[in-house]
């Protein structure tokens, strides 16, 4: 059976246009009734990296969320919102993104993820076990509300990556350490928790998406889509259809693909909706950065070559620096340090994970890419 995809168009969040678009999208996958039964505790998942405006295109906007919070209460769900801000407790994050009012105003409930479970994979599995919230799996139904971003370190984060906010606060700093800049082993990890999770829907709101050097400091890009799948796979494929890429850009599907979960495979997927005029988009930013995975442990001449001249690296502008110290108690490697009144990165221990980048909110760190670094972005399009 091929996995259903629905894309709607949608051009703002204005509530007639919104709510309308919303609806639609569900009635291409059998209605929300087909997900929530009356009575049923319902967690929506969105994205929450940190307090920002909805303006800013960095969380789940709001109004989507009140959308589908609406209509989980018409179906007799209890709605519960739910996310691990890697900076900021929930409240704060909620109030500051705008979510405060509507919340207020349906009833909901904040479900901060503060408790640890451990979880065990099948033989064969990269990870045989790892540390997710125990809060995520009280729920009858999980709905993924995914924002359509960049992301520095995993080109794209939609609907499979979205789900890493299952990791508790700083837990998440010690896979991005784990994984090293072996890119392919953080995106198995993100396969093998939303195979674990396995939400029964998965939302993208790409009405206003982020381009450029998401998930915090890219561009807020009018896209004008709503996708909605129970295959968050296949939906990434699709969008990143639409965008204009191959979907090998996106790890995780092809990691997924791989090992049998979701679809990732055109041939089995089915896509219903509008007639989406003017897709693929043929001019939208990626991130400036080159996904290479290589393990020259014993090639140092070859390893310092790819460093110095081809990985992308983020810089501390000082111009632009608070000296806040979030993104030093943040790095993963320990690469940040403050010297002489100002935020370094050591070169030999940072491994181009980008959290600094992810975490300044005041966007003072820069994304540098040597020329021929520059040079395998343009031939490899």
């Amino acid at each position: 059976m091929k996995s259903l995809v629905s894309i709607r168009k949608c051009e703002n969040y204005d509530s007639l246009p919104l709510g309308s678009a919303m609806e639609s999208v569900l009635a291409d996958l059998g209605g929300i009734a087909a997900f929530v039964r009356p009575g049923d505790k319902v967690l929506l998942k969105p994205n929450l990296l940190k307090a920002a405006g909805p303006s800013e295109a960095v969380v789940t906007h709001p109004a989507l969320v009140e959308a589908v919070a609406s209509m989980v209460i018409d179906a007799g769900g209890s709605v519960f919102i739910g996310d691990s801000p890697p900076l900021g407790n929930l409240a704060r994050v909620l109030a500051k993104s705008g979510y405060d009012p509507f919340m207020k105003r349906l009833g909901l409930t904040p479900a901060p993820f503060l408790e640890k479970l451990r979880v065990e994979f099948p033989e064969g599995r990269l990870f045989r076990c790892m540390d997710l919230s125990r809060e995520i799996f009280e729920f009858d139904t999980v709905i993924n509300l995914a924002k359509l971003k960049t992301h520095t370190q995993m080109v794209l984060t939609l609907a499979v990556k979205n789900l890493f906010g299952s990791v508790i606060g700083t837990d998440k700093a010690s896979w991005h350490m784990r994984a090293g800049r072996d890119f392919d082993t953080f995106a198995t990890a993100l396969v093998q928790i939303y195979d674990k999770i396995r939400p029964a829907l998965s939302i993208v709101d790409g009405i206003l998406a982020m381009e450029g050097n998401g998930p915090n400091s890219g561009d807020p890009r009018p896209v004008g889509i709503i996708g909605a799948s129970t295959d968050a796979v296949a939906l990434d494929a699709v969008i990143c259809a639409l965008l204009g890429f191959d979907t090998d850009v996106l790890r995780t599907c092809v990691i997924a693909h791989e090992h049998g979960i979701g679809m990732a495979d055109f041939a089995h997927i089915r896509v219903v909706g509008d007639e989406l005029h003017g897709f693929p988009l043929r001019d939208f930013k990626l991130p400036k950065s080159v996904t290479v995975t290589w393990n020259f442990s014993h090639w140092n001449p070859i390893r310092r070559f790819m460093e110095n001249h081809v990985i992308t690296k983020p810089r501390i502008d000082s111009a632009e620096c608070l000296n806040c110290g979030i993104c030093a108690s943040h790095c993963p490697p320990g690469a940040i340090s403050e010297e002489d009144g100002a935020m370094v990165i050591d070169r030999k221990k940072c491994i181009s994970c980008f959290c600094c980048h992810e975490l300044c909110s005041n966007r003072a760190v820069r994304i540098v890419q040597p020329f021929f670094g520059k040079f395998l972005s343009l031939i490899s399009r």
